[in-house]
């Protein structure tokens, strides 16, 4: 399955590149719709985006969503006003479903 990362934050790209996921940074919504466009084209099985970046897309990310590739995930990013209280043990228990 491949990954591919769209993001408007260079401290991301370079951490997910580290991991072996590449990635575009985007900067604006026509260059995020465009790489997105891309992606899908080229078989993305899984889409990750930052929490700035799916902002970009506003409200067709919901309809991008349900659409059966690429799955989309949207990951924090470094801006704290994007993602102030996201931490990774939330997105793990929203994962397997376990309230606490």
């Amino acid at each position: 399955m491949k990954f591919f990362l769209l993001t408007d934050d260079a401290d991301a790209m370079i951490g997910m590149r580290l991991a072996g996921i590449e990635g575009k940074l985007v900067k604006s919504p026509e260059s995020a719709k465009e790489e997105y466009e891309k992606a899908k084209a080229e078989g993305t099985g899984i889409l990750l985006l930052t929490h700035g970046t799916a902002a970009m897309f506003g409200a067709s990310l919901v309809e991008m969503k349900k659409q059966n590739r690429p799955l989309i995930v949207e990951i924090p990013d470094t801006n704290p006003e994007h993602n102030p209280a996201d931490s990774v043990s939330d997105y793990i228990r929203d994962a397997i479903g376990i309230k606490i």
